[in-house]
């Protein structure tokens, strides 16, 4: 497996949305949380506290450009070393049918500060939706169907 830094970042999201996610089985949130230790020994303090911000919504993006800054490459022995907890993270992830269905189904997140009107029409599948709006005009949301899933509130 190729290992790179867009490769560390995608797998810590998707740890992210397991560590979460009421359906994933402990065993892979563990193996999730030992990953992201492992980057956080490897890699520094600030790659663990980028880490962090990777699993909320709203400290996703920044969380993704520390992440950027701290780590620039991952070198040949950084990437022998990071490979096992990596890979039994993405073996737990296979073997968890609650962890792969936490990574299919959509979270929306929006973050609006706006003049005028907003209007938000035909949503399907989601199952999180998480909206932060300042409208000077009306704040319309509609057509929403919601992903039963597995999980309470929805």
């Amino acid at each position: 497996m190729p290992l790179d830094v867009s490769t560390l970042t995608d797998a810590l999201i998707a740890g992210g949305y397991i560590a979460a996610d009421a359906t994933a089985k402990e065993i892979t949130k563990e193996a999730y949380q030992g990953f992201k230790r492992s980057v956080g020994e490897l890699f520094g303090r600030r790659a663990l506290k980028a880490a962090e911000k990777l699993e909320e919504e709203g400290t996703r993006e920044e969380g993704k450009a520390e992440l950027a800054t701290v780590i620039q490459d991952v070198r040949g022995e950084e990437a022998e070393e990071i490979l096992p907890p990596l890979q039994a993270f993405l073996d737990a992830v296979r073997a968890d049918p609650g962890a792969r269905s936490a990574l299919e189904h959509a979270r929306i997140g929006l973050d609006l500060d706006v003049v005028g009107n907003v209007l938000l029409e035909d949503i399907q599948d989601a199952r999180e939706i998480g909206v932060r709006a300042r409208s000077g005009g009306d704040f319309t949301l509609r057509g929403v169907r919601m992903d039963k899933g597995g999980r309470p509130g929805n």
